[in-house]
C-alpha cells in the first residue's frame, strides 16, 4: 500500500485543508456580494439560498468535512474514516464533476456568466476538488477486500439516500419559491430540475434516472478499484504455480446481442444528429426544447460518439465470442454515452435500456475445451500410428 512519512502527510493535509476552508469562505462571500449577472437582481438572502442549494456547494463542503475528520482521526487515533464514508463522498464529488462538465457547462449561456474569479472557482470546485478526493480515495484504498454483494444489500441505498433527499428538498424548495412569486432564476439551481417549463417533467425524469444510475455504477467502480488494489498489495510471497486447465466456453445471451446491436445503432444515431446540428441551423432544432450548446460543444459530442462507436464495435465482436469483460465494458460505455445524448430527448432512455439489456445478458456456459497440449495429443497419436503402418 502507498505510504507517506507521517509528519509530512499530516502537515500536507493540514495546509491543504486550511486553504480549502479559506477558499470556500471566500467563494461564499463572492457569490453573495459579487454574484453572476443572472443573480444580480436577487437580494443577499436569496443569493445565499441559491449558493447553498447547489449540489456542487454541498458536496465540496462534504469533502472539506471529510478531510477534517481524516486529518484528526489519522493524527490522534491512527485510523481513517470508515470505508463507506470514503466511498460515499468520492461518489458524490465525482457526480458533481461529471454532471457539470458534460451537461451544465455545455449549455450555451453558462460560460457567459463567468468572470475571472468564477473561472478559477469553477475549476477548483468542479475539477481540482473532485480529482483531489478521488486521488485520496485511491491512495487510502486497498486495506481490505470489500464485499460487493454485502454493499448491495446494506450500504448502496444508504449512500443513495443523501442524493434522494437533496433532489426531493430542492424540487420542493423550487416549488415553494414559485408559489411565493420569487424570481424564476432562483427557483431551481439546475435547469433540468425545472419541471414547470415545457417538457420539463420529461427532462427531470430522464436526468434523475441518468444521475442515479451513474451514482450506483460509480460505487461499484470504486469498490472494484479498492479490491483490485487489495489483491495487488496482498499478494502471497510464494504463490502456487499456475496449472493448465480446461478452457471454459461460453456463448452470448440473446439480450446481450440485441442490446449490443441497439447500442451501436444509438452511437450512429447520435453521430448523425450531431452532424446535422453542426452543419445545419441550430434554430431548426427548437422542437427539442432543450438549451443545447453551441456548435463547438456539438463537435465534441460528435467526436465522443465516434470514439464510442469504434469502442462498441470492438466490444460487440468480443460479446459475440462470449467474453464477459467485453459485455461489462459495453454496458459501461452506454452508461457514459447517456451524458452525450441529451440533445435528443430519447437518447438517454435508449442508452439506459441498451445498457440494462447488455448487463443482464449473462453468458451461457456450453462446455470445456481441453488445454492445448491435450488437444494436440490425438493428432500426435494418429501420426505415430501412421508411421508404424
Amino acid at each position: 500500500m502507498f505510504t507517506w512519512n507521517p509528519k509530512t502527510h499530516f502537515y500536507l493535509r493540514l495546509v491543504s485543508l486550511i486553504c480549502l476552508v479559506l477558499f470556500l469562505i471566500f467563494d461564499c462571500y463572492w457569490a453573495i456580494f459579487h454574484p453572476m449577472p443572472k443573480f444580480a437582481n436577487l437580494g443577499y438572502g436569496d443569493r445565499a439560498s441559491v449558493y447553498f442549494a447547489y449540489f456542487t456547494t454541498q458536496t465540496n463542503y462534504l469533502v472539506a468535512f471529510y478531510f477534517l475528520i481524516y486529518l484528526f482521526e489519522n493524527k490522534f487515533k491512527n485510523t481513517k474514516p470508515h470505508y463507506i464514508i470514503r466511498l460515499a463522498v468520492t461518489t458524490y464529488i465525482t457526480i458533481t464533476m461529471l454532471v457539470f462538465w458534460t451537461g451544465i457547462f455545455s449549455q450555451a449561456s453558462e460560460p457567459n456568466q463567468y468572470d475571472l474569479w468564477r473561472w478559477i472557482a469553477t475549476v477548483i470546485l468542479h475539477l481540482v476538488m473532485p480529482v483531489a478526493m478521488i486521488t485520496s480515495y485511491v491512495l487510502t484504498a486497498g486495506d481490505e477486500n470489500y464485499d460487493g454483494l454485502k454493499h448491495h444489500y446494506l450500504y448502496l441505498w444508504l449512500i443513495m439516500l443523501y442524493m434522494l433527499l437533496y433532489f426531493t428538498f430542492t424540487i420542493i424548495r423550487g416549488t415553494l419559491r414559485q408559489w411565493d412569486g420569487k424570481d424564476p432564476i432562483s427557483w431551481f439551481p439546475y435547469g433540468f430540475l425545472d419541471y414547470t417549463k415545457e417538457f420539463g417533467e420529461e427532462l427531470l425524469v430522464i436526468s434523475l434516472v441518468v444521475i442515479f444510475t451513474i451514482a450506483i455504477l460509480l460505487q461499484y467502480f470504486y469498490i472494484w478499484i479498492n479490491n483490485l488494489l487489495y489483491n495487488r498489495y496482498h499478494k502471497p510471497e510464494n504463490p502456487l504455480p499456475k496449472q493448465k486447465c480446461n478452457k471454459r466456453c461460453y456463448q452470448p445471451a440473446r439480450s446481450a446481442i440485441i442490446g449490443g446491436a441497439i447500442a451501436i445503432a444509438i452511437t450512429v444515431a447520435n453521430m448523425v444528429i450531431c452532424a446535422l446540428m453542426i452543419f445545419g441551423n441550430l434554430e431548426e432544432f427548437e422542437y427539442l426544447h432543450l438549451s443545447f450548446s453551441n456548435k463547438l460543444t456539438l463537435v465534441g459530442f460528435f467526436t465522443i460518439s465516434v470514439i464510442m462507436f469504434v469502442a462498441m464495435i470492438v466490444c460487440y465482436v468480443y460479446i459475440l465470442r462470449g467474453r464477459q469483460l467485453a459485455r461489462i465494458a459495453a454496458g459501461l460505455l452506454m452508461m457514459s454515452l447517456m451524458f452525450f445524448t441529451w440533445i435528443w430527448l430519447v437518447g438517454p432512455i435508449l442508452c439506459l435500456a441498451s445498457a440494462i439489456m447488455i448487463f443482464n445478458g449473462k453468458e451461457i456456459f456450453v462446455g470445456d475445451n481441453p488445454p492445448a497440449e491435450k488437444a494436440k495429443q490425438p493428432k500426435k497419436i494418429k501420426q505415430h500410428q501412421k508411421n508404424l503402418s
